[in-house]
């Protein structure tokens, strides 16, 4: 497997975790959306809602990507390495099992 491929399933993890995270995040998230929200976009409840579900999932892609990057920055070894993106998708399942639960897969 190349390193893109195994990027497109964290980003994919994420997706799917911004989608159908729990609706307790959601609230949370729609509440912290509404300030950051572009003007240009309605506020409409439909909207508030896409929106948090963009900010849940771009969450876990950023916050998953911490321990590869700290793996990648502070490892002495090979720099072309699969490890990284192997850590980043361990990340991204782990912030995205309520999401999995839900969904039946945990």
């Amino acid at each position: 497997m190349d390193r893109s491929f195994l990027f497109l399933i964290v980003v994919a993890l994420s997706a799917v975790g911004g989608m159908t995270y729990p609706e307790e995040f959601r609230k949370l998230a729609m509440v912290l959306v509404i300030p950051v929200m572009p003007e240009v976009f309605p506020k409409q409840p439909e909207w508030i809602y896409f929106f948090a579900q963009v900010l849940i999932a771009t969450s876990i892609l950023l916050v998953s990507g911490v321990p590869a990057a700290l793996y990648e920055r502070l490892w002495e070894g090979e720099r072309v390495s699969m490890v990284p993106m192997v850590i980043w998708i361990g990340g991204a399942v782990v912030l995205s099992l309520p999401a999995l639960r839900r969904l039946g897969f945990a």
